[in-house]
């Protein structure tokens, strides 16, 4: 049997390089995958550590159902792959496939989520899906990778480890409402800006709250105000930039005008003014953070048209008679979107730090939603008074998924732009 049939492959690990000197750059690769193995046992371990002492209860078998979506995910998709390979299965067979084991997960949770737990049936079956999703997500990524992240080597490594840190971060918050030592809304649940002890790891907040439980379940409001953001900011801006870049001319220019206008803004400043505005709420702090972030899909979108529209192949489509839509959607739009992905990812980034400012002075949610950014808020008051523990875990959250979501940016760009690869 020769090497490459014995190899071990997966996103971190390539155990048989084919270039190099085979016994260091195995060892090395044998220590990554050690750390990687290790790591993931850990926080495997502090998942079941905590559904042990979950409020709901059923923390353990939400986490184990979980755990068999993502087995059964993996499974399909090593299936559809295996059948493609042989020429037993079409591609479009193989997607078609995957999509019918989703709806029969989705239709097995809701059905689990309402002979379980009647009252919280919608709220159960949601985080069963979403759960097993992207934990499905996860250890495909571990163990059968992406072949252009494996070929492009530290660029490839980058973008998953920041894939990891955002996925994890939203598994927990996905199943948090059932992993959670206390509600985390709920006060007097312990002493008042307790230190980190064995009843209260991460210590409790001047109301009595847990600040575990609201750490774990703080990141869902971000979450959710960052992704409808990007929405907005994506469909917006990379229409605006195609379609006035390509036409030009005084269209060009007047878009350009205004987007340069709101560029020119502070981005923090001009979102606070919009959500004073608005008011509170999710889809509000949303569309202020959209605002904002609207004209750099434009300005990156409009140079790349500018650049693509006057090459060979465009001008021949031109000439061949084929209409402006076409031109758009099957000559220019597939060369520039890997430049508005890259810019989506960093967006998240962006929206994580700009919606925990905007929390910070009051224009997030009401103070009883758990959210990352009031106890920010109200650790800022406490840490004069040396109670490090309000502000330090909340804070770091929000950079562990902000720097989760840099990373994945940074690598995309690499990973996607042709001439760095050379």
């Amino acid at each position: 049997m020769s090497q490459q049939g014995k190899a071990i492959s997966g996103v971190f690990y390539f155990l048989i390089p084919k270039t190099g000197d085979w016994k260091e750059r195995s060892r090395n690769f044998l220590i990554g995958l050690a750390i990687i193995v290790i790591g993931s046992l850990v926080v495997i371990a502090s998942f079941i550590g905590l559904a042990l002492r979950s409020n709901s209860g059923i923390g353990v078998w939400v986490i184990g159902f979980t755990g068999l979506c993502a087995f059964i995910i993996l499974l399909s998709s090593a299936y559809r792959r295996y059948r493609i390979q042989n020429y037993q299965m079409t591609p479009r067979r193989g997607w078609l496939f995957v999509v019918l084991i989703f709806i029969i997960l989705g239709f097995a949770s809701a059905l689990l989520g309402f002979f379980w737990v009647p009252e919280s049936e919608q709220n159960l079956s949601v985080s069963l899906v979403l759960g097993g999703t992207i934990l499905g997500v996860i250890v495909i990524l571990l163990y059968d990778g992406y072949p252009i992240l494996k070929e492009r080597g530290s660029p490839g490594y980058v973008t998953i480890a920041g894939l990891m840190i955002v996925l994890a971060i939203v598994y927990m918050t996905g199943i948090s409402w059932w992993i959670v030592p206390f509600d985390p809304s709920a006060l007097d649940v312990g002493p008042y800006i307790s230190p980190p002890s064995e009843s209260f790891p991460l210590g409790t907040t001047s109301l009595g709250q847990d600040l575990l439980s609201r750490t774990i379940a703080g990141g869902s409001i971000m979450l959710q105000v960052a992704v409808l953001s990007v929405i907005v900011c994506f469909s917006i801006g990379v229409p605006l930039g195609l379609g006035a870049s390509y036409r030009g001319g005084s269209t060009d220019k007047a878009v350009a005008l205004v987007m340069d206008s709101i560029f020119a803004f502070p981005g923090l400043v001009l979102a606070i003014a919009i959500a004073a505005m608005l008011g509170p709420g999710v889809l509000n702090m949303a569309l202020a953070i959209a605002v904002v972030y609207i004209p750099s899909y434009f300005r990156v979108i409009r140079s790349q048209v500018l650049t693509v529209k006057e090459l060979p192949y465009v001008e021949a489509a031109i000439v061949l008679g084929a209409r402006d839509r076409d031109i758009l959607f099957r000559y220019i739009l597939p060369n520039v979107l890997p430049s508005a992905v890259v810019v989506m990812s960093i967006n998240f980034a962006d929206a994580i730090l700009t919606a925990a400012g905007l929390t910070f002075v009051g224009l997030g949610l009401p103070v009883d939603v758990p959210d990352w950014g009031w106890d920010l808020t109200f650790g800022s008051h406490q840490y004069i008074a040396g109670k490090w523990w309000v502000i330090t875990y909340p804070g770091l959250m929000i950079v562990i998924l902000a720097l989760g979501f840099t990373l994945a940016g940074e690598g995309l760009n690499e990973v996607l732009t042709p001439k760095l690869k050379e």
